[in-house]
């Protein structure tokens, strides 16, 4: 049965994990690959790579591992690499950016070193793979970027000021693209996912378990994301095949919590 994907190629940024599927970007390769893309998952850990392909059982004999191990923050590197796919396996029709870092602690805390690591990996780094992708496809006139939010793009939260300020910069810069964009045929749009558990936040909610009872409580649907984070399939593959007449949109894949004033 033909998946809504066939014959598109997807680069995804962030989208690895050691076991090639826990995390929220493995997961979105996952959904992607379900439909027929070709998913190409990028990371500084070639390990990840390595094991995220072997997940999605990519068999396509041309893939170097090497060219989606890097820093996404290094301009060149990522350039090379979006010249690479494109040259070898052909134009890039969807951009998902899912690298990101978390760090809680209380804000007058933070360092400048801190700061600037959370702002770079999470905000920078996007702005640049959606200028270098971006740009190849206004050229041709298509394309989809979804660009990974967070619930605090939507609603603060203590001791997360960094991790809340980069990614309210995810949801600005999504609206920014998207008025530039949408005239040529480019779709920016942006998930918010709510509270799933990842082994970027797992740590935080084992020092401090009545923090995670807080927030499903203040949840509609009293739950987290599901383990497999199969909640948030559907508003991947709609944001990854829609027109351009959505554009700049954020979609809060979230149980109702951006939403409600208690429960």
């Amino acid at each position: 049965m033909a998946g809504k994907l066939d014959g598109r190629i997807a680069l995804g940024l962030g989208c690895t994990a050691n076991d090639g599927y826990s995390s929220i970007g493995a997961a979105i390769a996952h959904f992607l690959r379900d439909e027929g893309a070709l998913v190409l998952p990028a990371s500084r850990q070639r390990e990840k790579v390595e094991a995220t392909l072997r997940s999605l059982n990519q068999a396509d004999g041309r893939i170097r591992v090497e060219k989606l191990a890097f820093d996404a923050r290094d301009y060149d590197a990522l350039e090379a690499c979006v010249a690479w796919i494109e040259e070898t396996l052909g134009p890039i029709d969807i951009l998902i950016n899912s690298q990101g870092i978390g760090r809680k602690k209380p804000t007058v805390e933070m360092t400048r070193a801190e700061w600037e690591e959370v702002y770079t990996i999470n905000l920078t780094s996007v702005s640049i793979a959606c200028q270098i992708v971006g740009k190849r496809m206004l050229a041709r006139g298509r394309g989809h970027i979804i660009n990974i939010a967070s619930e605090t793009s939507l609603q603060a939260f203590p001791q997360v000021a960094a991790y809340g300020a980069s990614k309210g910069g995810v949801r600005s810069l999504t609206a920014h693209l998207a008025t530039e964009w949408a005239r040529h045929g480019v779709c920016v749009n942006a998930i918010a996912p709510g509270l799933f558990i990842t082994a970027l936040n797992r740590p935080f909610f084992e020092q401090d378990p009545e923090r995670l009872k807080k927030i499903i409580a203040a949840t509609p649907a009293l739950r987290v994301g599901d383990e497999k984070f199969e909640d948030l399939r559907a508003a991947t593959i709609f944001l990854t095949t829609c027109s351009n007449y959505v554009n700049g949109q954020l979609i809060a894949v979230d149980g109702g919590m951006s939403i409600a004033a208690f429960t």
